[in-house]
């Protein structure tokens, strides 16, 4: 036996589409604040993870190239730059922060740098703390060894 189509049920289909596209926007609306509230520590945690990766490198330059290099700290332009120290200071990389992070204080660095020698060790040992819009921080520790550690 063959079911015909029936004239009365034939909003079922759009009743039902239009209660699972309710549902898709009851859910969007209130996920979407979390998420913005989540984006600013994304940032800081990516920050803070480019800046290690970059005191790593400046590092790794030093040790390759036996040439000195740096990474000197911006605090009033929120920026960092990868130095060359050769009879002519070259800069290798510069890189801005995103706008919701800051350097919120370096301590230990004189002018604010970090300055391996050609062991990969550093002339002085020190931290770098970052904070983010929602005052969550991320700080970076210098060793006087080289050794670069990211706290989150």
């Amino acid at each position: 036996m063959m079911k015909y189509f029936r004239p009365n049920q034939s909003g079922h289909i759009l009743i039902n589409l239009l209660v699972v596209l309710g549902v898709i926007a009851i859910i969007a609306t209130i996920s979407i604040p979390y998420i913005k509230k989540y984006q600013p520590n994304l940032k800081l945690n990516a920050s803070a993870r480019e800046l290690t990766a970059d005191l790593r490198y400046a590092q790794q330059l030093t040790v390759t190239e036996q040439v000195a290099h740096s990474v000197k700290i911006n605090l009033e332009d929120n920026s960092y730059q990868i130095l060359k120290l050769s009879l002519a200071t070259t800069t290798i990389k510069t890189v801005e922060l995103a706008s919701e992070v800051s350097f919120q204080q370096v301590t230990g660095l004189t002018n604010n740098q970090v300055v391996f020698n050609y062991y990969g060790g550093v002339s002085e040992s020190g931290q770098i703390v970052l904070i983010n819009i929602n005052n969550s921080t991320a700080t970076i520790n210098v060793k006087p060894s080289g050794y670069i550690q990211l706290e989150q």
